[in-house]
């Protein structure tokens, strides 16, 4: 089996750890980070846990690949950098792509990946590198996903659409067919896109505001507060 160091020690690195030991074909065998993150123990999930500024003293490129494990910080910015100075280090980049997502030999996955269970990407479409794809993602045949994109559970990009680098896109938000979106835009949580838009665009939808009553007092007035075990 091959092996894997994984570059984070946050909430992702943890995703990430779980789904790669599980079926993601890598024995992960330590955590890296900037020297100012390495936790005081020197360990994460029981793995060494050492500064990026000098890992290939402690796991050769040639003994081990890496996995880039950061968010969406800097519209991606910063992971994008990180895996730039791994690259730099001589390291090849892993990528995890569940295999319970629908894909098929029509797709090419590029470096530093990371593709969770339920994501759909259809016929013709393509995927750059550094990209995140959470769980239940729906990618529209022939769609271009470019490098470093981040697009969270839920979300869908129609037919023959085009998102540029660094963009983000948020749970459940529905991007159109037919149309592009430029480099470093943020397309927040539940937001419908329909129309092309130039880069460093931002769309944001409104919340639900919260009900007058509590939850209490509105089942008191629905019929609800009568539905039981048996009754209907």
């Amino acid at each position: 089996m091959k092996r894997l160091i994984i570059f984070g020690v946050g909430k992702i690195a943890d995703v990430a750890y779980h789904h790669f030991m599980r079926d993601g074909g890598y024995e992960v065998v330590a955590f890296t980070c900037d020297a100012a993150w390495v936790p005081p123990s020197g360990t994460h999930y029981g793995l060494p846990a050492v500064a990026f500024e000098d890992v290939e003293r402690h796991y050769p490129p040639e003994s081990v690949a890496l996995f880039a494990a950061l968010g969406y910080h800097e519209l991606n910015r910063l992971r994008a950098q990180k895996c730039v100075e791994a690259k730099a280090k001589g390291y090849t980049l892993a990528s995890y792509v569940s295999p319970r997502a629908d894909l098929g030999p029509w797709v090419e996955v590029g470096e530093n990946c990371l593709i969770l269970d339920g994501v759909g990407i259809q016929p013709g479409a393509t995927i750059g590198h550094n990209v995140s794809l959470w769980n239940n993602v729906l990618i529209g045949h022939h769609s271009n996903v470019a490098d470093h994109c981040w697009i969270a559970a839920g979300a869908t990009i129609g037919g023959v659409a085009t998102l540029g680098e660094r963009c983000f896109v948020g749970l459940n938000a529905t991007l159109g067919g037919e149309l592009s979106i430029g480099a470093d835009s943020f397309l927040g949580a539940a937001t419908l896109v329909l129309k092309s838009a130039p880069e460093r665009s931002v769309f944001i939808a409104s919340g639900t505001e919260k009900f007058r009553l509590d939850s209490d007092a509105f089942l008191r007035m629905t019929r609800m507060a009568a539905i039981g075990p048996g009754r209907k």
